[in-house]
């Protein structure tokens, strides 16, 4: 008996595809802004080691997060979703300060893939995708 039963489907949604590529794309970000507070450590003027050295192991852990929220979505999973949603929220919330800063580049950067993600969570295709039964009574 398996512990981690994925669903067999041989057909995924291009929506399911969608929010995994996003969510890859997010964590690679996060992968590079946590070498630049590591760099940051042996610049010329660190700030604060102990603080660069915690956002970097924070933002390895979220980035570790998403990758496998994009790795169960595509396998199917339904858990996937609700992290998913919340995270393109909190990216939601960061982007209007760039808009009101004067920098909407940066904001429309943060809202478009979040928004993109938020709509295509809650469309039929990718609902259905992740909430099917896996054998008698189960739902995955």
């Amino acid at each position: 008996m398996s512990t981690d039963p994925a669903p067999q489907r041989a057909t995924r949604p291009p929506g399911v595809v969608l929010i995994a590529v996003v969510l890859v794309l997010e964590a690679i970000a996060l992968l590079a802004l946590s070498v630049g507070f590591l760099l940051s450590i042996f610049g010329r003027d660190p700030i604060s080691v102990g603080g660069s050295v915690f956002m970097t192991v924070l933002l390895l852990l979220v980035a570790a997060g998403l990758v496998a929220m994009a790795r169960k979505l595509v396998a199917g999973f339904r858990w996937p979703r609700s992290p998913s949603l919340v995270v393109q929220l909190f990216l939601v919330i960061l982007a209007f300060p760039f808009f009101t800063a004067g920098n909407p580049l940066i904001g429309l950067l943060l809202i478009a893939p979040a928004a993109a993600v938020i709509l295509t969570l809650f469309s039929k295709p990718v609902i259905d995708f992740t909430t099917r039964a896996a054998g008698p009574g189960r739902t995955l």
